[in-house]
């Protein structure tokens, strides 16, 4: 009987070995290969002891890392390869020198602009642009509309109009909203994508200044600029590229 054991164990293991990992309720790792940015116009990598500017597509989704530096005054520290060119404008926060806020603004073409906030110097972006974290989609395709209302229109300075999409259990905004008004809730996520609890994400306001998105668990979306800076930050431009939560 112990033999018989053994061989019922043996053979179990060999059946294991050929199945699917999902098979057993896990999820395989993924592969990713991300491709190496050139960098140009006097820009270095990899300042601070941080990576090699790098990127790569996952799910639809252009993800940096890495990050850059420069002694030069050029903004343009790199062109995207073509597989990862945005279809509008994208603009996206980075974090520079001494946790400053910038952003980087991304054209169809694949120029990349660094910019630091208005009013501060561009030493902060020369010191240290990091790279990491910073995402945004490719296209609209697989993305779900969104209405603004309240005043809020969409796809300002040549940008995409809003619109929201469930990427492997991660909601995932592009596109880029402004008003003229003074009402901050901008639009309202479809149910299914709305939060389980009360939601505060980063988003790039006009001129680079910081701001968020509140998102409520009804899935309304309320506009926040940074405490003491004017509304007129985000009635300007809000940008939700980039922006991604957890639901």
């Amino acid at each position: 009987m112990r033999r018989l054991r053994h061989i019922v164990v043996c053979i179990l293991c060999a059946v294991g070995a050929l199945l699917p990992v999902q098979f057993f309720g896990l999820t395989a790792a993924q592969a990713v290969t991300f491709t190496n940015l050139t960098l140009i116009n006097g820009w270095t990598a990899g300042p601070f002891s941080t990576g090699s500017p790098s990127v790569a597509i996952i799910g639809g989704i252009v993800h940096f890392r890495g990050a850059i530096a420069t002694s030069g005054t050029n903004p343009e520290p790199f062109v995207l390869p073509a597989s990862f060119r945005p279809s509008t404008n994208v603009y996206v926060p980075v974090d520079m020198c001494n946790a400053t806020n910038g952003r980087l603004d991304i054209a169809p073409s694949g120029d990349v602009t660094v910019q630091q906030q208005n009013g501060d110097p561009f030493s902060n972006a020369q010191c240290f642009t990091s790279l990491d974290g910073v995402t945004f989609a490719v296209s609209a395709s697989g993305f779900t509309a969104l209405t603004p209302q309240n005043g809020w229109t969409g796809g300002p300075f040549s940008t995409s109009a809003p619109a929201v999409s469930d990427i492997n259990g991660i909601v995932h905004f592009e596109g880029a909203i402004a008003t003229s008004g003074m009402n901050p809730v901008a639009f309202t996520l479809p149910p299914a994508l709305a939060p389980a609890a009360d939601t505060y994400v980063k988003v790039d306001l006009c001129n680079a200044t910081n701001g968020r998105l509140f998102i409520h668990t009804d899935g309304t979306v309320t506009v926040e600029q940074k405490i003491g800076d004017p509304f007129s930050n985000a009635q300007c431009f809000t940008s939700l590229d980039g922006v991604s939560f957890a639901p």
